[in-house]
C-alpha cells in the first residue's frame, strides 16, 4: 500500500523532475569532511608522537609534504562533484559513496607521492597510507562527518520547469 507521500513522489518521478544538492551544499559538505577528517588524522598523529618521542617531527609528515595540501583540495573537489552530480541518496548510500570517493582519492595522491619520490612500489606505499589513516582514525573521521554532514544536505528540485527550493534531511 502506498501512502499519499509515496504517490507524489511517483509523480515528480514521472515528470521528469530530479532532485539535486546545491553548489553551496556541496561545497560545504565536501570541506566540512575533508578538512576536518585531515586534521582529525593530523591531531591523533601529533598525539601519538608526542606520546611516544616528543612533539619534534610531527610537521613533517602532515604540513611539510605539498601532496597533503593536492589531497585535500583534490578531495574537497571529489566529493563536491559526486554530491552535485550524483542525485540525493539516501543518507547510508551518500556515506558508502562518499567514503568510497575519499578512499580512493587518498589512495591516488598516496601512490602519486610515492611514485613521484622514486617509491619502486607506489600502489604498497598507497595502501599503507590507508592503513595509516586508519589508525590515526581520519577515515574513520570521514565516514562520521558524512553521515553527519547528509542531514544538512540543501537539495533543489530541477528539470521539468521546477523551480522550488527546499531544504531537506537527505535520506531520512
Amino acid at each position: 500500500m502506498i501512502g499519499e507521500a509515496g504517490r507524489r513522489q511517483a509523480a515528480r518521478d514521472q515528470r521528469g523532475i530530479d532532485v539535486t544538492v546545491t553548489w553551496r551544499s556541496a561545497v560545504s559538505y565536501a570541506f566540512t569532511v575533508v578538512v576536518l577528517s585531515w586534521l582529525t588524522g593530523a591531531a591523533v598523529d601529533v598525539a601519538w608522537t608526542a606520546a611516544s618521542d616528543g612533539p619534534g617531527g610531527w610537521l613533517s609528515p602532515w604540513v611539510k609534504d605539498p601532496w597533503n595540501a593536492v589531497f585535500v583540495a583534490a578531495a574537497v573537489a571529489s566529493l563536491t562533484l559526486a554530491r552535485r552530480f550524483l542525485s540525493a541518496l539516501p543518507r547510508w548510500r551518500v556515506v558508502l559513496v562518499d567514503g568510497f570517493v575519499y578512499l580512493v582519492v587518498l589512495l591516488v595522491c598516496s601512490g602519486v607521492s610515492a611514485w613521484a619520490d622514486g617509491d619502486d612500489v607506489p600502489a604498497d606505499a598507497a595502501f599503507m597510507m590507508a592503513i595509516f589513516a586508519l589508525f590515526t582514525l581520519q577515515l574513520p573521521a570521514a565516514w562520521l562527518l558524512c553521515a553527519w554532514r547528509t542531514g544538512h544536505l540543501e537539495v533543489v528540485l530541477s528539470r521539468g520547469g521546477a523551480s522550488g527550493k527546499y531544504r531537506d534531511q537527505a535520506g531520512r
